[in-house]
């Protein structure tokens, strides 16, 4: 069980790899494919997912979002000149979170016990260097698991936080992995972040209840 659950968590941490490009192609929901299911992505209220950043493949799928306004010309959302405050991103599986099958609360039991140990803890990081790495707290409420990470290694040039959050949780019946990153690590700026992966979290369940 350990090996196949690192297996999961290590391909929706590796999905995404993008950079940041704000102009067209702004929306606040976006529909997946993964495994043959449809899963809706929804960001928290002032975030919208950027279409061109969007990456549907086999083992799963990809999905950006950043802070974005309504433009009142075209009614509709926008990411240009809005200053980016956080960067979110959604990866989702092709399958469900193992132990679900007894319910989402004994699934993401698992899922915390699986990410205390030092073994599942390497999911969290950006750079798999257990050097860099410091595991700041792990949680669990009814719905996700949320990890509050530091990771030294650099690994953009974009200022981001090196202190972010994960969550992980179901809709749709598949796996999926939420993460927010600011850019500050001062504590009131990770309670910002912190409350905007919990309503991420809240925004995914309500979009595909």
């Amino acid at each position: 069980m350990p090996i196949r659950l690192f297996s999961r968590l290590m391909l929706l941490t590796l999905l995404g790899a993008c950079s940041f490009s704000a102009t067209e192609g702004i929306m606040f929901q976006r529909a997946v494919k993964v495994g043959g299911q449809e899963v809706v992505i929804q960001g928290p209220p002032g975030f919208c997912i950027d279409e061109r950043l969007v990456d549907e493949a086999r083992v799963g799928a990809f999905v950006f979002l950043s802070d974005c306004a309504v433009n009142p010309e075209a009614t509709g959302p926008t990411i240009a000149r809005v200053p980016i405050s956080a960067v979110l991103t959604a990866s989702v599986s092709n399958k469900g979170l193992p132990g679900s099958e007894n319910g989402l609360t004994a699934g993401l039991a698992q899922l915390q016990s699986f990410l205390e140990t030092p073994f599942g803890q390497l999911t969290l990081s950006k750079s798999r260097d257990p050097r860099t790495l410091t595991v700041l707290s792990i949680t669990r409420t009814d719905k996700a698991v949320f990890a509050f990470v530091e990771d030294l290694t650099q690994t953009t040039r974009t200022g981001e936080s090196p202190r972010f959050w994960r969550a992980f949780t179901e809709v749709g019946g598949r796996l999926v992995a939420l993460s927010a990153t600011g850019y500050n690590a001062s504590d009131p700026e990770q309670e910002r972040i912190r409350r905007i992966i919990e309503a991420f979290v809240d925004s995914m369940h309500l979009a595909n209840s």
